[in-house]
């Protein structure tokens, strides 16, 4: 299967986004509702407005995110990923991650969740290998600038 182009892997993984972006801001936008009726289904025990913080605080730097990929996967579909805007989209991301992080991070002394660990993890990661992702794509361009000027 094709990775770039119209009809490609890249594409299919765009429209995926997209739906992924609209459900993401409805969440979003329905966190206190949604989060009181959890509270209500589980009887848990969880301190409602340090959860609703924490989970606005990160839910927008997700959503951008999730924005920065389908911008990237929108270039992926015209068939010219090498673009500085790519390395614009993943250092945000990179960026996003680590607010994220730092969030969690402060968040755990609150919410005390083994959960709140994994995500530290799996977004520490985000951070550091969107920030070299962006670096090596830097390269690349610059690369791939430098052969067009020989040819």
């Amino acid at each position: 299967m094709k990775i770039t182009g119209k009809k490609s892997l890249g594409k299919f993984i765009e429209i995926c986004l997209i739906l992924l972006m609209i459900v993401g801001i409805i969440i979003v936008l329905g966190l206190p509702y949604f989060l009181q009726k959890y509270v209500e289904l589980t009887n848990s025990q969880i301190e409602y407005y340090p959860s609703l913080a924490t989970l606005y605080v990160s839910g927008i730097p997700a959503l951008i995110i999730v924005y920065q990929f389908i911008k990237i996967f929108h270039t992926l579909g015209e068939d010219n990923p090498f673009q500085k805007s790519n390395v614009k989209s993943l250092k945000i991301i990179s960026i996003c991650s680590f607010i994220i992080t730092i969030e969690y991070m402060i968040a755990i002394f609150f919410i005390k969740s083994v959960f709140s660990i994994v995500i530290i993890g799996v977004f520490a990661i985000a951070w550091l290998g969107g920030y070299i992702l962006s670096e090596l794509l830097k390269k690349a361009i610059d690369y791939k600038e430098e052969n067009e000027l020989t040819i």
